[in-house]
């Protein structure tokens, strides 16, 4: 069944995002982030040589330790995506110090880029679906009869305050912002549960099929 599933993801994937091909002259669009950009792969941007230097697992931290890696590629643009991680693996009591940190590690790679002459594209984080499969739906619907806030919605809370922060500072820095959290909201402040892998955390063929045809729409207007 999975492989079934996993066979018309693909198929849709493909439908819904035709192939660009890059011309040897188009500037280099390079991706950083965690395993979300990871596995992305080469999106067809229109009018872009897509190099990507996600790393599953990153946190910003460790994406800005790795930053020589997209200034080494050469690209016209960087785009920035992912601080999840941050914020799953933010010790008790530490939510605050850890998404401060996030944004000092933005600031930073965004300083660096355009140091170096790089545009700087933002895309806001996904947030994590309610609950994937019947089993974990029921134990929501129970959890939240008693008054009692699910995982997601607590990961979820923290990640859009900092994507709140992020496009308040691309706005001031002029930078342009690809809003994936909207591209993913399915109306409640969770993701929707058709992006949402088996694993609950990791995006779906459609989901990535998605964003490209997002990210395309959105870079065709610079």
């Amino acid at each position: 069944m999975h492989a079934i599933r996993g066979f018309l993801a693909f198929v849709f994937c493909a439908l819904a995002v035709p192939p660009v091909n890059a011309a040897p002259g188009d500037p280099v669009l390079a991706i950083a982030g965690a395993s979300y950009a990871k596995s992305w792969g080469k999106p067809a941007l229109p009018g872009y040589q897509v190099v990507n230097t996600g790393k599953g697992g990153d946190e910003t931290q460790q994406v800005l330790a790795r930053f020589d890696e997209v200034l080494a590629a050469r690209p016209a643009v960087v785009m920035l995506w992912g601080h999840i991680n941050d914020i799953h693996r933010a010790p008790a009591g530490q939510m605050e110090a850890a998404k401060e940190r996030a944004k000092a590690n933005y600031r930073e790679m965004i300083d660096r880029a355009q140091a170096n002459g790089i545009v700087v594209i933002v895309g806001t984080e996904v947030t994590l679906s309610e609950a994937v499969g019947f089993m974990n739906r029921l134990a929501a619907f129970v959890g939240s009869l008693r008054g009692k806030e699910g995982y997601a919605a607590k990961i979820n809370k923290e990640v859009r305050a900092v994507n709140e922060w992020l496009r308040g500072y691309a706005r001031e820095k002029n930078l342009k912002v690809l809003d994936f959290e909207k591209v993913f909201d399915d109306g409640d402040g969770f993701r929707k549960t058709e992006y949402t892998a088996d694993d609950g955390t990791h995006i779906t063929p459609a989901g990535y099929a998605a964003l490209t045809k997002y990210a395309a729409t959105e870079l065709a207007r610079r």
